[in-house]
C-alpha cells in the first residue's frame, strides 16, 4: 500500500497497533499526520516514540 491509498483508507487520528520489540508486544498509537511516500517506503507520524514509522508496521485497531 502506498501513502495515497493509506490516506484514503484511514483518516488522521486513526488508531493502530504498532509492534514494539522493547515491550515484547505491541502498543496502541494514533496517527497525527498524513502518510507520505519516500524512497524507503510510505511513512506516517504517530503520537508515541519513534514518532515516524512505516505504514506496513501498523495494524488497524478495530
Amino acid at each position: 500500500m502506498n501513502a495515497i491509498e493509506f490516506n484514503k483508507k484511514y483518516k488522521v487520528g486513526a488508531a493502530f497497533h504498532h509492534s514494539y520489540p522493547a515491550l515484547r508486544g505491541s502498543r496502541m498509537v494514533k496517527t497525527v499526520g498524513i502518510a507520505r511516500d519516500f524512497d524507503c517506503g510510505a511513512i506516517v507520524e504517530i503520537n508515541l516514540e519513534p514518532y515516524f514509522v512505516k505504514i506496513n508496521t501498523l495494524k488497524p485497531a478495530i
